[in-house]
């Protein structure tokens, strides 16, 4: 799947469930590094570690966002920034993600509400309705939020701390 698909086909789907507050290469793209992989007469050459997730994935992406939308209405409204999303195996495993992360399905986000701290917004999924289902880990600078249990993963998994 190329960029442009994976752009055309995500933007559709988000199109058809209303939401707008997000795009698909944020999805796809949010924590893309690139890195030099040799040189070309005086230049590096670079290549880009994450690739846009497969469509497969697409609904695990509407799941969450959904619910990232859920946190951004909730008092008092304010923007949701998404550190990283979708990561694909070789960049999860360059950054030292677990073997297993929620990232690689789609299902995951490291997430900041403006307004808020980390642990407000870890405590808000902690007490929300779908709460059996979710991961939450507090770090200091972001809140982890997965969907797992919708996803067949055991949950509710909780770990970290924002100190």
């Amino acid at each position: 799947m190329t960029k442009d698909e994976w752009v055309k086909t995500c933007a559709t789907a988000l199109e058809a469930q209303g939401i707008t507050n997000f795009h698909p290469l944020e999805i796809a793209d949010v924590g893309r590094v690139a890195y030099a992989v040799g040189q070309q007469s005086d230049r590096p050459r670079w290549k880009s570690v994450l690739k846009p997730p497969p469509l497969s994935l697409l609904p695990n992406a509407l799941v969450l966002c959904q619910l990232l939308l859920e946190l951004r209405e909730a008092d008092p409204v304010g923007s949701v920034l998404v550190n990283s999303w979708y990561r694909d195996s070789l960049y999860n495993y360059s950054i030292g993600g677990a073997g297993m992360s929620m990232h690689m399905t789609c299902g995951a986000a490291d997430v900041v509400k403006r307004g808020w701290t980390t642990d407000e917004v870890a405590t808000w999924f902690e007490e929300h309705s779908d709460a059996k289902d979710f991961g939450v880990g507090r770090y200091k600078t972001f809140t982890h939020i997965d969907i797992r249990g919708k996803l067949g993963r055991p949950a509710p998994a909780r770990w970290g701390s924002s100190e």
